[in-house]
């Protein structure tokens, strides 16, 4: 009797463990859903490659113009680039002006310096029947990021239709390609604009604006799950981050008691989307928020702890493993100088040195290098970048040279710049 008393006892277990991994939940929730894998083991993503630190890296770097075609009507890179497994590098142009807009992608490969363009959203809406009439999906924001399964992932989306209170018409999408294959795939299709993307190998998250929505898709099952985070109005961040232990982290803004401003703080959730621990960002503030870029630059090295910066340039550390007292470590400003524009992370060993270029109100860019044990920086100047206005990137390519995106100050045209430490 004990035995199949037993038996019964284990189906039971086994009925509702079952039910619980097929349950999709309400995606369209504004409550926390639970993610679909249990056990997940987070594979530890880094900003890599890394190389020993040598002589020739503590200066600034050679700059290369990287030719791009002439693509639709595209005029800026907000940022959007990545690279794949086989070291290849991808950009997204977007459109600010054409009616209707279609953000492109072109590839670019090191090796021969060559340049594909890859398509456009309106063609892959088109190729998966879910094209609208006047729609348009001005914008890939995000950078491109590589998951365990070998695809790149990216968003797109489109501000027509919106206001600080009201989401875009057309909303934002979740895409994936295969670098072999080279076919875009379409994957979510959702109400909000998707302007970040970051991944800790199994599952993909995307931000949405308003209200910080993180969207949740795990590469596995292709399940999609969702919860709110909370903002003001008019305001999103620029990124946001994932640590090595797999824990994703969002800028959270809540309204103050008497309603007037907000408490900001950095909330740390869960791969089932609770949040678990919610850091004070005092620095996190802006007389105009609806113009306040949040997290604007991040890196990750090899340990799985992110650098990342504010949008006055104010450096942090957010650390993988350890209490949760010294999890975030406010550095201060990266460049000594004070607040600045330093949107793009680098590290060349993924230990002791992160760098970045950096731009101030009235001065010529700067190259930033600091040393983490010390907690010193050094700046060099660099005239290459000043008809450049760039985003938000850490990509390196299999030699580790590095790579900014943006917009030609003169021309109002996409422009790319990879940049090197030869021998």
């Amino acid at each position: 009797m004990r035995y199949i008393a037993l038996l019964l006892l284990l189906a039971v277990f086994g009925l509702v463990a079952y039910g619980w991994l097929v349950s999709d939940g309400d995606s369209g929730s504004d409550q926390s859903t639970v993610a679909a894998s249990t056990g997940f083991m987070p594979i530890r993503l880094d900003s890599g490659p890394f190389v020993a630190a040598r002589p020739r890296h503590f200066k600034a770097p050679e700059v290369q113009n990287i030719v791009l075609p002439k693509v639709g009507a595209s005029d800026v890179s907000w940022g959007a680039i990545g690279s794949d497994r086989l070291g290849n590098i991808y950009m997204g142009l977007s459109e600010s002006y054409s009616e209707p807009r279609s953000a492109s992608m072109v590839r670019w490969r090191p090796e021969n310096q060559r340049v594909e363009v890859m398509g456009n959203v309106l063609q892959a809406l088109q190729q998966a029947d879910m094209a609208e009439a006047g729609a348009s999906q001005g914008k890939i924001h995000s950078q491109f990021v590589s998951a365990s399964d070998g695809f790149l992932y990216f968003t797109s989306f489109d501000e027509a239709g919106e206001s600080d209170t009201q989401l875009p018409t057309w909303g934002g999408h979740l895409w994936r390609i295969d670098p072999v294959k080279a076919v875009w795939e379409h994957l979510v299709h959702t109400p909000e604009a998707l302007i970040a993307i970051n991944t800790d190998g199994h599952y993909v998250y995307a931000l949405g604006y308003w209200g910080h929505v993180l969207y949740q898709y795990d590469t596995a099952t292709g399940r999609v799950h969702k919860t709110e985070v909370g903002s003001v109005p008019g305001h999103v961040s620029r990124q946001l981050l994932v640590d090595g232990e797999g824990h994703v982290y969002v800028p959270k803004l809540i309204p103050a008691a008497n309603e007037q401003g907000f408490v900001a703080v950095l909330a740390e959730l869960d791969n089932r989307l609770n949040v678990v621990h919610e850091f004070p960002l005092p620095e996190y503030s802006d007389n105009r928020m609806s113009s306040y870029r949040g997290i604007v630059g991040f890196t990750t090295m090899k340990n799985g702890d992110v650098f990342f910066t504010l949008h006055k340039g104010q450096l942090f550390r957010l650390h993988a493993e350890g209490s949760k007292d010294t999890k975030l470590e406010k550095i201060g400003f990266f460049n000594p100088a004070g607040e600045a524009n330093i949107p793009s992370l680098f590290s060349i060993d993924g230990e002791q040195f992160v760098m970045g270029a950096s731009r101030r109100s009235g001065s010529e860019p700067e190259w930033l290098i600091y040393e983490t044990t010390s907690g010193t920086t050094v700046s060099y100047p660099m005239p290459e970048l000043a008809d450049f206005l760039f985003f938000g990137t850490q990509v390196k390519d299999e030699s580790g040279a590095m790579y900014l995106v943006g917009q030609h100050n003169n021309t109002r045209s996409p422009k790319v710049v990879r940049l090197s430490f030869p021998e």
